[in-house]
């Protein structure tokens, strides 16, 4: 990553001269996979650096992540977060789920480029969600959709006191609003929110920690009635 960038992204064991590396590779296969299969709009270099690999990791700060083992990652695309935090902190166990085959493969090709070892399902979020009740310690999605649809899919797979990850931007109060009946029925509560500028002017963030305090079974429910009656 370039070194300015590099200096702002939460402390991490791993080497920076190794980190550069791998993150120059993750921007060069991107921006070259991306000329015949569309997996991002954003292909201006400093915009990936930015945009994708500073944003992703600064989730980093929102908790000690050397203490968590498992993260599920809903909806990834071309693996944000979940491949920039794995990057910075290599210990954990990764899972992508992303229901788009031409992701999947791509995340295929990246897994081999980068030598790093990671799980890719090729599914919708709500039926592996049914599958893996309680199985993780972090559950995030980065662009997957509103707050209160997210925390549906994921919430069930979080261990009690585990934590879910909304990364949103400048309407984030409004989508909270919103969600308010959804955590309440799910037993999730905000712990903390992080809110900043990326450099450059590229854009507002407001990275949202939430805890499940309990689990609640009969979620998720079908797709079909979530989007009928949304929480």
């Amino acid at each position: 990553m370039h070194n300015n960038y590099l200096e702002q992204i939460p402390q991490t064991k791993v080497d920076k001269l190794s980190l550069q590396s791998s993150f120059e590779k993750y921007k060069e296969i991107l921006i070259e996979y991306n000329k015949h299969t569309n997996l991002t709009r954003i292909v201006d270099e400093d915009e990936v650096y930015i945009k994708h690999f500073l944003d992703s990791t600064l989730i980093g700060n929102l908790i000690d992540f050397n203490s968590i083992e498992s993260i599920c990652d809903m909806g990834s695309g071309a693996g944000f977060p979940g491949v920039p935090l794995l990057l910075i902190y290599p210990h954990l166990k990764l899972t992508i789920v992303e229901s788009q085959i031409k992701r999947v493969e791509f995340l295929k090709k990246l897994r081999e480029t980068l030598n790093i070892d990671f799980e890719i399902v090729h599914q919708r979020a709500e039926v592996f969600a049914h599958k893996n009740i309680k199985r993780f310690d972090i559950v995030t999605a980065r662009a997957l959709g509103e707050l209160s649809m997210i925390l549906e899919f994921g919430v069930p797979m979080l261990k009690v006191d585990g934590y879910f990850i909304a990364p949103k931007g400048s309407k984030y109060e409004e989508e909270i609003n919103i969600a308010k009946k959804a955590m309440e029925t799910l037993k999730v509560e905000i712990k903390k929110i992080d809110t900043f500028s990326l450099p450059l002017e590229n854009g507002f963030r407001a990275n949202i920690l939430l805890q499940k305090k309990s689990h609640i079974s009969g979620y998720p429910r079908p797709y079909a009635k979530m989007l009928k009656k949304p929480l």
